[in-house]
């Protein structure tokens, strides 16, 4: 059977939409490369599949599916896993763990990666990246996004470069979509054509504003909207501009809708050991169909909201703008409540290109024969305003965001470790075919910037400039993708060890470091209380105090904060500490912890290099304190599967402290822990 019948016939297709006949026309299975531009729910992902069959099954090599999130990549797998492993195809799927090579990998086909784990996977010289011969990139129009966009540009630049693939660059509808073609070397496949037609407009006293058309409704704010959509057996999505926003506004739905059977609220409690607050107000929504959607929730609380609310068991979400990038979430009806957010200390509305990625999640295929996208106002003037800026305006042009100097600084870093590059003209030369380079052609002040890079990382004994190659240490520092100035200052913190440093001075040394930020803010009424800590405790810190009148004294006090964030959760402080004290939610939390987790693993790596082995003692077990969140005294405890911090809390103050001691204390272990914690333990 050729890949087309495959395809279609694992998809229930009996014909081809007009987005894909035309990727098809434009030689999707011919090699050639592609940058297909279409709404939301258009089926790009089955033109990816096209491409990923054909590469399998006529050139026996591998493709690479690069996702911009974790949980996408995982909805990836899943989704490949059930309708394409029946037929012997290999899936893998990598997110984590950047200091590995991954080496399970080399035996799939299909390999699905976020953009910063296949850089990570270049870094480490991988050996199957030469048997790649497809890589599709989805939600390429992220390229504009300045966190996850150069590390994209840059992945892609290397492939293209080096490995010669066919690249399928799936994008939603952007106004320069002609340039990422050209840039890419790609046909351009571009259309409007969604299989669920859609409507947008504006709500606005009583009033449904189309374009050319208005509509009187019996609805006269948006709680009677969602309840008339979900009386009516459909979804509903809400976007807000901030977490306690969404949450708000799902406390105050809930109020309005009856109990519902469901499971989903008992689990959502059993995310963490302890629940909290938080897990309390997202369990109490959630009994009640209703619930809400940030970074602030545990990843397994997310997965789990995401997953009932496909199979129809949650009635509405509340969710923060980052729901809208690529998550397969439609529901019928979308609302977007908030124009504007705060970015940079003020309120600036919100870019086109994500509002219409918002609006594109209206109208769920196989369920609804429409879908319905609003926008609120709350007076003729916004009304108007919002017409014009997000129904009529054009879409934002993708711009690369490569030259700003942190990425700048990682990626010539590793550029020249991996030996891609041999020479300062052949670095400008290689920038010159990024995106950047394609957009604004040879830029003198691009040019400026490197040579100061180059300088800056001479300086920190990265590279050696005259033979144009990266140091031992440098090699190691872009393996472990720390960004270079972070590397500096934990090598720096590391000679100032001395007999008066404690666990409180690397977690300091370690927020300090650009991958713990945005750091904590200092509220006015804080700062008395943290330079009075500072006084009486100068010696602790592994790097200079800066003047009260620095620049640099504010950023000090901050990481100071996330210090002690990290401090308090080594000294067993609950998840519901965190959130009254620092206002920090278990989300933010385990990112947080997960982030410095990693950094004190790059700071034990540099000091085993350096032949400080007890101080790389020290980092690894104050790793293993912060991912544990536990005092040094259960570090025995905690190793054993299946007892978390509070388990072993409990156990150690019964005197049990060790596997051995469980065994003759059993009738006492099993009522602290449970008896099927306890039979797993001395099975």
């Amino acid at each position: 059977m050729e890949p087309i019948e495959i395809v279609k016939k694992l998809s229930n297709i009996e014909k081809f939409n007009p987005v894909q006949e035309l990727a098809l026309e434009k030689g999707l299975m011919k090699g050639i490369n592609l940058v297909v531009s279409s709404p939301t729910a258009s089926g790009k992902t089955i033109i990816a599949e096209l491409a990923m069959i054909n590469n399998w099954m006529k050139r026996k090599m591998k493709s690479v599916y690069i996702v911009p999130l974790k949980a996408l990549a995982y909805e990836k797998y899943d989704d490949f896993k059930e309708k394409y492993e029946k037929l012997g195809l290999k899936i893998g799927v990598s997110t984590g763990d950047l200091d590995s090579a991954s080496r399970y990998l080399r035996d799939k086909d299909i390999i699905i990666l976020t953009s910063e784990k296949l850089d990570s996977l270049i870094r480490h010289k991988t050996e199957w990246l030469s048997e790649i011969s497809l890589v599709i990139a989805d939600e390429t129009h992220l390229l504009t996004d300045p966190f996850r966009g150069p590390t994209l540009e840059i992945v892609l630049t290397l492939l293209k470069e080096n490995y010669s693939p066919q690249i399928i660059a799936l994008s939603a509808t952007i106004s320069n979509c002609d340039d990422l073609a050209e840039w890419l070397e790609a046909g351009l496949v571009l259309s409007d054509y969604r299989p669920v037609p859609l409507k947008k407009g504006i709500f606005m006293d009583n009033k449904l504003i189309f374009i050319g058309e208005t509509k009187e409704v019996e609805c006269s704010d948006l709680n009677s909207i969602v309840k008339k959509v979900v009386g009516k057996g459909k979804q509903v999505l809400i976007f807000l501009s901030s977490r306690r926003n969404t949450e708000s506004l799902a406390e105050k739905l809930s109020k309005e809708f009856p109990l519902v059977e469901n499971e989903v609220s008992t689990e959502i409690l059993k995310a963490l050991e302890t629940p909290t607050k938080q897990c309390r107000k997202l369990a109490g929504c959630l009994k009640h169909g209703i619930t809400f959607h940030h970074a602030g929730l545990m990843n397994k609380q997310r997965s789990k909201i995401e997953k009932a609310f496909r199979e129809n068991k949650i009635k509405v979400i509340c969710a923060t703008t980052t729901l809208a990038a690529g998550l397969n979430l439609p529901a019928f009806l979308v609302i977007v409540r908030d124009i504007k957010r705060f970015s940079g200390g003020f309120s600036q509305y919100i870019p086109n290109l994500e509002v219409q990625q918002m609006l594109g999640r209206a109208g769920r295929p196989k369920y609804d024969s429409n879908g319905l996208a609003l926008l609120l106002a709350k007076d003729e003037n916004v009304a108007i305003e919002l017409r014009d800026k997000y129904l009529l305006g054009e879409v934002e042009p993708i711009v690369s965001k490569l030259s700003m100097e942190p990425v700048l600084r990682m990626q010539i870093l590793s550029l020249i470790a991996t030996e891609f590059i041999y020479s300062k003209e052949k670095l400008i030369d290689f920038f010159g075919k990024t995106f950047f380079g394609y957009t604004f052609g040879a830029s003198l002040e691009l040019e400026i910037k490197i040579e100061s890079i180059l300088e800056q990382l001479e300086e920190f004994g990265f590279l050696d400039l005259e033979e144009f190659k990266a140091t031992p240490i440098g090699k190691r520092v872009s393996e472990l993708y720390l960004d270079p100035l972070s590397a500096h200052k934990l090598l720096l913190s590391l000679e100032r060890v001395n007999s008066k440093t404690v666990p409180m001075s690397y977690l300091h040394s370690v927020s300090s470091c650009s991958e713990l930020y945005p750091s904590l803010r200092v509220k006015n009424n804080e700062a008395e209380e943290f330079e009075d800590f500072i006084v009486k405790n100068e010696n602790l810190f592994l790097s200079d105090v800066p003047e009260p009148y620095d620049f640099d004294y504010g950023l000090f006090l901050q990481s100071l904060k996330t210090a002690m964030l990290l401090n308090d959760w080594i000294s067993e402080r609950t998840e519901d500490h965190m959130l009254e004290e620092y206002s920090v939610t278990p989300g933010e939390l385990y990112m947080k912890i997960s982030n410095a987790e990693w950094v004190l693993y790059a700071a034990e790596e540099f000091a085993k290099l350096k032949d400080k082995n007890e101080i790389a003692e020290e980092l690894n077990k104050l790793r293993l304190r912060l991912k544990n969140g536990i005092r040094e005294e259960l570090l025995k405890l905690i190793r054993i599967k299946g007892i978390g911090r509070v388990k072993a809390r409990k156990l150690y103050k019964a005197g049990i402290k060790n596997v051995e001691s469980i065994r003759e204390n059993k009738i006492t272990a099993g009522r602290l822990i449970g008896k099927k914690t306890l039979e797993k333990i001395l099975v």
